[in-house]
Protein backbone atom coordinates (compact mmCIF):
# COMPACT_ATOMS: atom_id res chain seq x y z
CA UNK A 1 0.00 0.00 0.00
CA UNK A 2 3.02 2.19 0.62
CA UNK A 3 3.63 2.76 -3.17
CA UNK A 4 -0.07 3.23 -4.05
CA UNK A 5 0.31 6.90 -3.85
CA UNK A 6 0.98 9.72 -1.25
CA UNK A 7 -0.97 13.60 -0.77
CA UNK A 8 1.50 14.81 -3.98
CA UNK A 9 1.84 11.54 -5.88
CA UNK A 10 -0.13 8.55 -7.29
CA UNK A 11 1.59 5.22 -8.13
CA UNK A 12 2.32 5.61 -11.34
CA UNK A 13 3.99 9.14 -10.26
CA UNK A 14 6.30 6.94 -7.79
CA UNK A 15 7.38 4.58 -10.31
CA UNK A 16 8.06 7.08 -12.80
CA UNK A 17 10.26 8.79 -10.28
CA UNK A 18 12.55 6.46 -9.48
CA UNK A 19 12.75 4.81 -13.23
CA UNK A 20 13.38 8.85 -14.37
CA UNK A 21 16.64 8.38 -11.64
CA UNK A 22 17.62 4.93 -13.30
CA UNK A 23 17.27 3.74 -9.91
CA UNK A 24 15.05 0.56 -8.62
CA UNK A 25 12.88 0.35 -5.70
CA UNK A 26 12.06 -3.14 -3.78
CA UNK A 27 9.92 -3.71 -0.76
CA UNK A 28 9.48 -6.79 1.16
CA UNK A 29 7.66 -8.05 4.36
CA UNK A 30 9.67 -10.58 6.53
CA UNK A 31 8.44 -12.41 10.04
CA UNK A 32 9.85 -9.72 11.90
CA UNK A 33 10.59 -6.92 9.68
CA UNK A 34 9.24 -4.41 6.58
CA UNK A 35 12.59 -3.53 4.34
CA UNK A 36 12.16 -0.93 1.61
CA UNK A 37 14.86 -1.23 -0.58
CA UNK A 38 16.44 1.58 -3.41
CA UNK A 39 19.83 1.78 -5.61
CA UNK A 40 20.70 4.50 -7.72
CA UNK A 41 23.33 6.83 -8.61
CA UNK A 42 25.02 8.63 -5.86
CA UNK A 43 24.10 12.48 -7.18
CA UNK A 44 20.69 11.40 -6.56
CA UNK A 45 20.81 10.74 -2.94
CA UNK A 46 18.78 13.66 -1.55
CA UNK A 47 16.29 13.04 -4.21
CA UNK A 48 15.64 9.06 -3.33
CA UNK A 49 15.87 9.79 0.50
CA UNK A 50 12.84 12.45 0.37
CA UNK A 51 10.84 9.85 -1.89
CA UNK A 52 11.09 7.57 0.91
CA UNK A 53 10.18 9.54 3.47
CA UNK A 54 7.05 10.90 1.50
CA UNK A 55 6.33 6.79 1.12
CA UNK A 56 6.67 6.40 5.03
CA UNK A 57 5.13 9.36 5.77
CA UNK A 58 2.25 10.90 3.57
CA UNK A 59 1.04 7.30 2.42
CA UNK A 60 -2.79 7.77 1.71
CA UNK A 61 -4.45 4.73 2.27
CA UNK A 62 -7.55 4.74 0.59
CA UNK A 63 -10.84 1.70 0.19
CA UNK A 64 -10.68 1.39 -3.49
CA UNK A 65 -6.28 0.80 -3.88
CA UNK A 66 -6.68 -1.87 -0.49
CA UNK A 67 -9.26 -4.09 -2.52
CA UNK A 68 -6.86 -3.82 -5.54
CA UNK A 69 -4.10 -4.87 -3.02
CA UNK A 70 -5.70 -7.62 -0.98
CA UNK A 71 -6.92 -9.15 -4.69
CA UNK A 72 -2.93 -9.29 -5.22
CA UNK A 73 -2.17 -10.96 -1.90
CA UNK A 74 -4.83 -13.92 -2.14
CA UNK A 75 -3.25 -14.42 -5.54
CA UNK A 76 -0.17 -15.00 -3.83
CA UNK A 77 -1.37 -16.84 -1.09
CA UNK A 78 -2.70 -18.88 -3.32
CA UNK A 79 0.56 -19.72 -5.31
CA UNK A 80 2.08 -19.99 -2.69
CA UNK A 81 -0.11 -22.61 -1.06
CA UNK A 82 0.44 -25.10 -4.52
CA UNK A 83 3.81 -24.44 -4.14
CA UNK A 84 4.69 -27.30 -2.33
CA UNK A 85 8.34 -26.45 -1.95
CA UNK A 86 7.14 -22.93 -0.08
CA UNK A 87 4.07 -24.41 1.84
CA UNK A 88 5.78 -27.15 3.42
CA UNK A 89 7.91 -24.69 5.12
CA UNK A 90 4.71 -22.31 6.15
CA UNK A 91 3.32 -25.88 7.67
CA UNK A 92 6.75 -26.60 9.71
CA UNK A 93 6.28 -23.24 11.17
CA UNK A 94 3.17 -23.86 11.79
CA UNK A 95 3.33 -26.78 13.72
CA UNK A 96 6.38 -25.76 15.74
CA UNK A 97 5.24 -22.35 16.67
CA UNK A 98 1.40 -23.16 16.49
CA UNK A 99 0.42 -20.52 19.35
CA UNK A 100 2.72 -17.26 18.30
CA UNK A 101 2.46 -15.27 15.00
CA UNK A 102 6.01 -16.39 14.15
CA UNK A 103 4.31 -19.08 13.01
CA UNK A 104 1.90 -17.97 10.67
CA UNK A 105 2.22 -17.10 7.00
CA UNK A 106 3.66 -13.65 6.21
CA UNK A 107 1.16 -13.16 4.25
CA UNK A 108 -1.99 -14.31 6.17
CA UNK A 109 -4.44 -16.79 5.15
CA UNK A 110 -7.68 -16.19 2.48
CA UNK A 111 -9.34 -16.12 5.47
CA UNK A 112 -7.11 -13.09 7.30
CA UNK A 113 -6.77 -10.92 3.97
CA UNK A 114 -10.34 -10.93 3.41
CA UNK A 115 -11.23 -10.01 7.33
CA UNK A 116 -8.49 -6.41 6.86
CA UNK A 117 -10.59 -3.00 6.30
CA UNK A 118 -9.68 0.30 5.91
CA UNK A 119 -9.54 0.88 9.39
CA UNK A 120 -7.39 -1.66 10.78
CA UNK A 121 -5.06 -0.96 8.25
CA UNK A 122 -4.17 2.52 8.88
CA UNK A 123 -4.32 1.59 12.49
CA UNK A 124 -2.10 -1.18 12.06
CA UNK A 125 0.37 1.03 9.76
CA UNK A 126 0.17 4.46 12.83
CA UNK A 127 1.71 1.35 15.04
CA UNK A 128 4.44 0.61 12.76
CA UNK A 129 5.40 3.72 12.56
CA UNK A 130 6.31 4.00 16.59
CA UNK A 131 8.87 1.17 16.13
CA UNK A 132 12.48 1.05 15.50
CA UNK A 133 13.18 2.68 12.09
CA UNK A 134 16.62 2.27 10.79
CA UNK A 135 18.58 3.42 7.59
CA UNK A 136 21.62 1.88 6.10
CA UNK A 137 23.08 2.88 3.42
CA UNK A 138 25.94 1.44 1.62
CA UNK A 139 28.30 3.20 -1.29
CA UNK A 140 29.18 6.78 -2.17
CA UNK A 141 27.54 9.00 0.30
CA UNK A 142 28.02 11.72 2.28
CA UNK A 143 27.16 10.80 6.22
CA UNK A 144 26.60 13.78 7.13
CA UNK A 145 24.26 14.82 4.62
CA UNK A 146 22.16 11.84 5.33
CA UNK A 147 22.55 12.11 8.92
CA UNK A 148 20.83 15.82 8.27
CA UNK A 149 18.18 14.79 5.78
CA UNK A 150 17.22 11.87 8.24
CA UNK A 151 16.48 14.29 11.24
CA UNK A 152 14.68 16.69 8.97
CA UNK A 153 12.49 14.03 7.61
CA UNK A 154 12.17 11.66 10.73
CA UNK A 155 13.09 13.58 14.07
CA UNK A 156 10.12 14.15 15.35
CA UNK A 157 9.01 10.33 15.25
CA UNK A 158 9.21 8.59 18.52
CA UNK A 159 9.95 4.82 19.16
CA UNK A 160 7.66 3.19 21.41
CA UNK A 161 8.92 0.09 23.41
CA UNK A 162 6.41 -2.50 23.72
CA UNK A 163 6.79 -5.87 25.06
CA UNK A 164 7.19 -9.27 22.80
CA UNK A 165 5.87 -12.19 24.18
CA UNK A 166 8.59 -15.12 23.60
CA UNK A 167 7.69 -17.69 21.25
CA UNK A 168 7.89 -21.58 22.29
CA UNK A 169 8.30 -23.92 20.16
CA UNK A 170 6.70 -27.21 20.21
CA UNK A 171 9.04 -30.07 18.85
CA UNK A 172 8.64 -33.42 17.95
CA UNK A 173 5.44 -33.46 15.71
CA UNK A 174 4.76 -34.36 12.60
CA UNK A 175 2.28 -32.15 9.89
CA UNK A 176 1.27 -33.49 6.90
CA UNK A 177 -0.26 -32.24 3.81
CA UNK A 178 -2.01 -34.85 1.40
CA UNK A 179 -1.56 -34.11 -2.12
CA UNK A 180 -1.96 -36.69 -5.04
CA UNK A 181 -1.43 -34.12 -7.81
CA UNK A 182 2.17 -34.13 -7.18
CA UNK A 183 4.33 -36.99 -7.41
CA UNK A 184 7.27 -36.36 -5.24
CA UNK A 185 6.99 -35.73 -1.45
CA UNK A 186 8.61 -32.48 -0.27
CA UNK A 187 9.92 -33.11 3.73
CA UNK A 188 11.11 -30.61 6.19
CA UNK A 189 13.13 -31.48 9.72
CA UNK A 190 12.59 -28.91 11.74
CA UNK A 191 13.54 -27.55 15.60
CA UNK A 192 14.09 -24.44 17.64
CA UNK A 193 17.57 -22.79 16.91
CA UNK A 194 19.26 -19.45 18.53
CA UNK A 195 18.21 -15.96 18.28
CA UNK A 196 20.12 -13.71 15.66
CA UNK A 197 21.57 -12.26 19.48
CA UNK A 198 22.67 -16.00 20.50
CA UNK A 199 26.72 -15.85 21.19
CA UNK A 200 26.06 -19.79 19.57
CA UNK A 201 25.06 -18.11 16.18
CA UNK A 202 28.66 -18.81 14.39
CA UNK A 203 28.76 -21.95 15.85
CA UNK A 204 25.33 -22.73 14.42
CA UNK A 205 26.30 -21.24 11.07
CA UNK A 206 29.20 -23.81 10.96
CA UNK A 207 27.67 -26.72 12.13
CA UNK A 208 24.55 -25.74 9.38
CA UNK A 209 27.35 -25.85 6.75
CA UNK A 210 28.90 -28.58 7.83
CA UNK A 211 25.71 -31.13 7.45
CA UNK A 212 23.90 -29.72 5.22
CA UNK A 213 25.01 -26.73 3.51
CA UNK A 214 27.07 -27.28 0.42
CA UNK A 215 27.93 -30.22 -1.76
CA UNK A 216 30.78 -31.63 0.72
CA UNK A 217 28.37 -31.66 3.84
CA UNK A 218 26.87 -35.10 4.98
CA UNK A 219 23.54 -34.62 3.72
CA UNK A 220 24.80 -33.83 0.15
CA UNK A 221 27.13 -36.71 0.34
CA UNK A 222 25.16 -39.30 2.06
CA UNK A 223 21.61 -38.68 0.59
CA UNK A 224 22.55 -37.59 -3.14
CA UNK A 225 26.10 -38.27 -4.21
CA UNK A 226 26.47 -41.79 -2.41
CA UNK A 227 22.82 -43.06 -2.62
CA UNK A 228 21.19 -40.63 -5.53
CA UNK A 229 17.86 -41.08 -3.61
CA UNK A 230 16.93 -37.22 -3.88
CA UNK A 231 17.56 -34.45 -6.37
CA UNK A 232 17.58 -31.57 -3.56
CA UNK A 233 18.67 -31.34 0.08
CA UNK A 234 20.14 -28.78 1.98
CA UNK A 235 20.04 -27.95 5.77
CA UNK A 236 18.64 -24.43 6.73
CA UNK A 237 19.17 -21.54 9.46
CA UNK A 238 16.43 -18.69 10.61
CA UNK A 239 17.72 -16.06 13.18
CA UNK A 240 14.73 -14.17 14.48
CA UNK A 241 14.82 -11.36 17.32
CA UNK A 242 14.28 -14.07 20.30
CA UNK A 243 14.25 -17.09 18.72
CA UNK A 244 15.62 -19.42 15.96
CA UNK A 245 14.72 -22.17 13.36
CA UNK A 246 16.75 -24.81 12.80
CA UNK A 247 16.59 -28.00 10.17
CA UNK A 248 16.88 -29.54 6.61
CA UNK A 249 14.56 -29.99 3.71
CA UNK A 250 14.80 -32.38 0.60
CA UNK A 251 12.36 -33.86 -2.27
CA UNK A 252 12.01 -37.28 -3.49
CA UNK A 253 10.19 -39.70 -5.10
CA UNK A 254 7.98 -41.52 -2.27
CA UNK A 255 9.38 -44.51 -3.52
CA UNK A 256 13.10 -43.12 -1.96
CA UNK A 257 11.72 -42.43 1.57
CA UNK A 258 12.82 -45.49 3.02
CA UNK A 259 15.79 -44.98 1.81
CA UNK A 260 16.49 -41.55 3.03
CA UNK A 261 15.11 -42.65 6.15
CA UNK A 262 17.39 -45.29 6.30
CA UNK A 263 20.63 -43.16 5.57
CA UNK A 264 19.53 -40.07 7.84
CA UNK A 265 19.61 -42.65 10.76
CA UNK A 266 22.88 -43.80 9.57
CA UNK A 267 24.37 -39.84 9.12
CA UNK A 268 22.68 -39.45 12.77
CA UNK A 269 24.09 -42.12 14.53
CA UNK A 270 27.79 -41.31 13.01
CA UNK A 271 27.21 -38.01 14.23
CA UNK A 272 26.01 -39.29 17.54
CA UNK A 273 28.87 -41.55 18.50
CA UNK A 274 32.08 -39.56 16.24
CA UNK A 275 30.75 -36.08 15.58
CA UNK A 276 32.62 -33.67 13.06
CA UNK A 277 35.55 -33.83 12.20
CA UNK A 278 38.33 -31.33 12.30
CA UNK A 279 38.49 -31.27 8.53
CA UNK A 280 34.87 -31.00 7.73
CA UNK A 281 34.73 -28.41 10.67
CA UNK A 282 37.43 -26.17 9.08
CA UNK A 283 36.02 -26.46 5.18
CA UNK A 284 32.72 -25.23 7.09
CA UNK A 285 34.58 -22.30 8.22
CA UNK A 286 36.14 -21.55 5.22
CA UNK A 287 33.26 -22.05 2.99
CA UNK A 288 30.89 -20.00 5.24
CA UNK A 289 34.28 -17.12 5.93
CA UNK A 290 33.91 -17.06 2.11
CA UNK A 291 30.91 -16.69 1.14
CA UNK A 292 30.41 -13.76 3.20
CA UNK A 293 33.06 -12.28 2.01
CA UNK A 294 31.78 -12.96 -1.67
CA UNK A 295 28.27 -11.52 -1.05
CA UNK A 296 29.83 -8.27 0.59
CA UNK A 297 30.47 -7.20 -3.21
CA UNK A 298 27.32 -6.02 -3.61
CA UNK A 299 26.31 -2.68 -1.96
CA UNK A 300 22.91 -4.13 -1.49
CA UNK A 301 24.00 -7.01 0.95
CA UNK A 302 26.04 -4.78 2.71
CA UNK A 303 23.60 -2.45 3.53
CA UNK A 304 21.31 -5.23 4.33
CA UNK A 305 23.82 -6.78 6.94
CA UNK A 306 24.16 -3.29 8.60
CA UNK A 307 20.43 -2.76 8.64
CA UNK A 308 19.79 -6.25 10.74
CA UNK A 309 22.83 -5.79 13.23
CA UNK A 310 21.55 -2.04 14.16
CA UNK A 311 17.83 -3.75 14.86
CA UNK A 312 19.09 -6.28 16.98
CA UNK A 313 22.79 -4.94 18.61
CA UNK A 314 22.14 -1.06 18.01
CA UNK A 315 25.58 -1.48 16.63
CA UNK A 316 27.46 -3.33 13.57
CA UNK A 317 30.67 -6.06 13.93
CA UNK A 318 33.17 -5.40 11.24
CA UNK A 319 33.84 -8.45 8.52
CA UNK A 320 36.58 -8.89 10.48
CA UNK A 321 35.52 -9.55 13.42
CA UNK A 322 32.98 -11.71 12.44
CA UNK A 323 36.00 -13.35 9.95
CA UNK A 324 37.62 -14.44 13.48
CA UNK A 325 34.88 -15.29 15.43
CA UNK A 326 34.13 -18.06 12.80
CA UNK A 327 37.87 -18.90 12.83
CA UNK A 328 37.65 -19.09 16.57
CA UNK A 329 35.38 -21.81 16.46
CA UNK A 330 36.67 -25.66 16.75
CA UNK A 331 35.28 -28.90 16.05
CA UNK A 332 34.80 -29.21 19.64
CA UNK A 333 32.33 -26.45 20.04
CA UNK A 334 30.32 -27.45 17.04
CA UNK A 335 29.82 -31.27 18.66
CA UNK A 336 28.79 -29.97 21.97
CA UNK A 337 25.44 -28.85 20.04
CA UNK A 338 25.15 -32.14 18.38
CA UNK A 339 23.32 -34.04 21.08
CA UNK A 340 20.45 -31.61 21.32
CA UNK A 341 20.07 -29.90 17.74
CA UNK A 342 21.02 -32.75 15.72
CA UNK A 343 18.67 -35.68 17.35
CA UNK A 344 16.38 -37.23 15.13
CA UNK A 345 13.78 -37.54 18.05
CA UNK A 346 13.92 -34.02 18.47
CA UNK A 347 12.44 -32.66 15.11
CA UNK A 348 9.30 -31.78 14.07
CA UNK A 349 8.80 -33.12 10.59
CA UNK A 350 6.41 -31.53 7.71
CA UNK A 351 5.54 -33.37 4.56
CA UNK A 352 3.37 -32.41 1.14
CA UNK A 353 3.01 -35.00 -0.71
CA UNK A 354 0.95 -38.34 -1.81
CA UNK A 355 1.49 -39.28 1.79
CA UNK A 356 -0.46 -39.50 4.88
CA UNK A 357 0.94 -38.85 8.01
CA UNK A 358 0.80 -42.31 9.39
CA UNK A 359 2.73 -43.01 6.62
CA UNK A 360 5.37 -40.30 7.38
CA UNK A 361 5.46 -41.54 11.14
CA UNK A 362 6.16 -45.09 10.21
CA UNK A 363 9.11 -43.96 8.00
CA UNK A 364 11.06 -41.58 10.10
CA UNK A 365 9.53 -42.22 13.57
CA UNK A 366 10.12 -46.22 13.71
Amino acid sequence: MLFKGTSNKSSLDIVKFIEGLGGAFDAYTTKENLVIITKFLSEHVTDVFNLIAELLLETKIVQKELVKEKSVILEEIKSSNEDPSDYVFDLLFKALFPNHAIGRAIAGTKRSVKRIDIRKTKKHYRRLLTKDIVIAISGNFDRKKIQQLAADKFGQLRAVKTKRRKPRSQCGSIIVQRRKDISQVHVAFGLSGVAFTSPLRYRFSIMNTAFGGGMSSRLFQGLREKEGLVYNVQSFLDFYSDCGLSGFYFVCDKANLKGVAKQLKAIFIDLQKNGFHKDEIELAKTYLSGNLLLSLESSTNRMLRLGREMLNFKKTTSVDDVIKKIHAIDEQHINNLIAQYLNPKNFTIAAVGPITRKEINDIFRT
